[in-house]
């Protein structure tokens, strides 16, 4: 009878569960493990770079959870964090972080393309802008890409890595990525899509696909229950009195069991997002990003890579460029400094198109990395193409393994020289993390890590941690709170 009886319960007192929707909490976990949502890296590049007050402001810290970590929560910012990082980041300052001491180790101080996205320069003796990295690795962008850890083998090669650069009149922008692939023996920068009809063309047959489900587990219930009634029945314990309630109870369930029939719904779901005209280059941004965000909802893409050009081109901005690292940066006229300030705010739009898609049970942000860097570290003064102390902006919590909403700053509390930040090999290193890929899946020669090391370790934040595998191998402290790959 006991086993009867707790299946009666459980008709009684869980009927109405019956016509529940499924509850993803309440399935086994192997089944709970197929309905997480994965995680989506955009990283989004601009050409030049800021200078150090434009970027990070004046900014000082509150909290110091370890040694050369030091971090203020944005929540005790009032108003703009600074030019660049400005109103249109406001509402979002839970979402992203802010972080300083970000350095690039290299071999060639000229003009680079690299420095963000492969943690390396080219190699010495060269001067251009699209020379592949002296690390001989793809850009972080490209291994993602085609690493089985982020695609299954059906998805098919030109859904792996969106490559955007969405701005026409920029002649120094135009046609470039900060991607670079293999190409046989080289490693060739990646030509992006311009048009937005062409990336909307990439994955419009994803678009506006129908789901058929069938849901069987009302007819499996009562099959279940009906099992347990045959045994009761036939047990030889069963008394008569209690035989003739059983077959009286069994009636009344099998009414119930003829009007229970398996239930088909079909569901369209990635719809393709509503494009506005495009009148201007911001209307033509904001299509591409919205396509870009409805593909990773959709899960016709998981990575992404977008450059932004500046207003006017090469004759114009490189001049700025050059003379930005000398000027003041609060109230800074230059040309430069106000097309960064644009390129901020449209990061800020991509952010908050990211934010605003339901995604599991949080948002496509909540489940994405966007990374925003420049082609260049912080610029002063006969130091334009710096790679030291990177502006990097980081939004989204990849799923949980990112803490957000902070500046955080990296450098060695007990050094003033320029390289004492943490090496971007790292920062690309908790992306790869992020994305669950490990160091079999990044590093050319194992024990080695990703991207450049130049040897220049004295000043940096743990010293000579960076020239032994553990510390290449490892993700940012505390801003990283996954798990270690290794």
């Amino acid at each position: 009878m006991t086993i009867f009886l707790r299946r009666r319960l459980f008709l009684q007192g869980a009927g109405a569960s019956l016509v529940l929707p499924l509850l993803p909490s309440l399935l086994p976990r192997t089944a709970q493990a197929q309905t997480a949502r994965p995680v989506r890296y955009v990283q989004v590049m601009n050409v030049y770079g800021p200078n150090e007050r434009t970027f990070f402001g004046s900014r000082s810290t509150s909290m110091r959870p370890m040694p050369n970590v030091n971090v203020k929560p944005l929540s005790e910012i009032a108003g703009d964090f600074s030019p660049i990082i400005g109103a249109a980041f406001n509402p979002l300052k839970a979402k992203f972080s802010v972080l300083r001491g970000i350095d690039t180790l290299i071999a060639n101080p000229n003009h680079h393309s690299c420095f963000a996205t492969c943690a390396s320069s080219y190699a010495g003796g060269l001067d251009g802008d699209n020379y592949p990295p002296v690390s001989g690795q793809e850009s972080i962008d490209v291994l993602l890409s085609k690493s089985a850890k982020v695609y299954g083998a059906s998805t098919p090669l030109a859904r792996r890595l969106v490559s955007l650069n969405p701005v026409t009149n920029d002649d120094y922008s135009d046609g470039r990525s900060f991607s670079f692939q293999r190409n046989g023996n080289n490693l060739q920068m990646v030509s992006p899509l311009r048009q937005t009809q062409a990336l909307f063309d990439a994955f419009s047959s994803g678009f506006g696909m129908s789901t058929t489900t069938t849901d069987t587990r009302e007819v499996d219930l009562m099959q279940a229950v009906y099992g347990d009634y045959v045994r009761t029945r036939d047990s030889a314990r069963i008394s008569a009195a209690d035989k003739q309630k059983l077959e009286a109870y069994m009636a009344l369930v099998n009414d119930v069991a003829k009007s229970v029939q398996p239930t088909t719904s079909t569901t369209t779901t990635c719809a393709a997002p509503t494009r506005a005209t495009e009148s201007d280059v911001e209307a033509a941004i904001t299509n591409q990003f919205k396509i870009l965000a409805a593909a990773m909802a959709c899960d016709l893409t998981r990575v992404a890579s977008v450059t932004l050009g500046m207003s006017q081109g090469y004759g114009a901005r490189h001049t700025e460029h050059h003379a930005v690292g000398a000027q003041d940066g609060i109230n800074n006229p230059s040309g430069l400094v106000q097309d960064l300030k644009a390129i901020g705010n449209r990061v800020a739009r991509l952010i908050s198109i990211f934010d605003s898609v339901a995604d599991g049970s949080g948002t496509l942000l909540d489940n994405s990395i966007i990374y925003w860097s420049q082609q260049y570290g912080i610029v002063k003064p006969s130091g334009e193409h710096e790679p030291d102390n990177m502006p990097v902006v980081v939004a989204g919590k990849a799923g949980g393994a990112l803490r957000q909403g902070n500046y955080i700053d990296f450098r060695n509390e007990g050094s003033s020289g320029e390289s004492r930040g943490l090496p971007m090999n790292n920062l690309l290193v908790t992306f790869m993390n992020c994305m669950g890929l490990s160091s079999s899946d990044y590093e050319k020669t194992a024990g080695q890590g990703y991207g450049y090391y130049n040897g220049n370790f004295q000043d940096r934040p743990g010293g000579t941690t960076w020239s032994a595998t553990a510390g290449r191998r490892s993700a940012l402290p505390w801003f990283y709170a996954g798990a270690s790959l290794g």
